[in-house]
């Protein structure tokens, strides 16, 4: 036999070799695929499994609940912020509103036709104007009940009529729908 010969039945056996163990390894997987049909036939593989499924469900109930929270909590902290913000600008701002008004309640009747009070007229209903397009609300509280959730009660002056306002020193503010300022009130008390 020539080398060339011995080199087609050497190739020829390592083919057949190598088809022994396709052939081995394939009846293997069927078998392992066999064994695992059985098992999942199996009632009590079955049980472990349903079993199994029903931790990862609720396993995943319970993140996607998670994750709900957490958004919501997110949005809820954002819309805090965006408050605490606005409120610190609005803080400072108020008070200059609030001295314009006192200056309009206390400027004297011959006074009240000069340009100087109709320009701070003026720039009053703008600042108010401008004010509201930023969603912060005044409210009046004169002769209205006391509430403590707006109002702060500075003094109290005898009176038959308990806990109505009677004057106001300021006026309480709202952003949105939460309470910006409280008014700082006087209210009557029994004599």
């Amino acid at each position: 036999m020539t080398s060339e010969e011995k080199n087609k039945v050497h190739e020829q056996d390592i083919i057949d070799e190598m088809q022994e163990e396709l052939e081995e390894i394939e009846t293997s997987e069927w078998d392992i695929i066999e064994e695992k049909v059985e098992e999942a036939l199996n009632p009590e593989t079955q049980e472990e499994l349903s079993t199994e499924e029903e931790w990862y469900k609720d396993k995943l109930l319970r993140t996607m609940a998670d994750y709900e929270n957490f958004k919501k909590r997110v949005e809820r902290d954002k819309q805090d912020m965006i408050f605490f913000l606005k409120s610190d600008i609005f803080k400072k701002i108020l008070p200059r509103l609030d001295d314009l008004e006192r200056i309009i309640k206390n400027t004297p009747l011959e006074m009240q036709n000069w340009v100087l009070f109709e320009w701070i007229l003026s720039l009053e209903t703008k600042f108010k104007k401008d004010i509201d397009s930023m969603w912060v609300k005044s409210f009046e509280s004169k002769w209205s009940q006391v509430d403590p959730d707006k109002h702060d009660v500075m003094t109290t002056v005898p009176w038959q009529k308990e806990g109505i306002v009677f004057d106001e020193f300021e006026k309480w503010y709202m952003l949105g729908d939460r309470v910006l300022r409280h008014a700082k009130v006087v209210v009557w008390a029994w004599e």
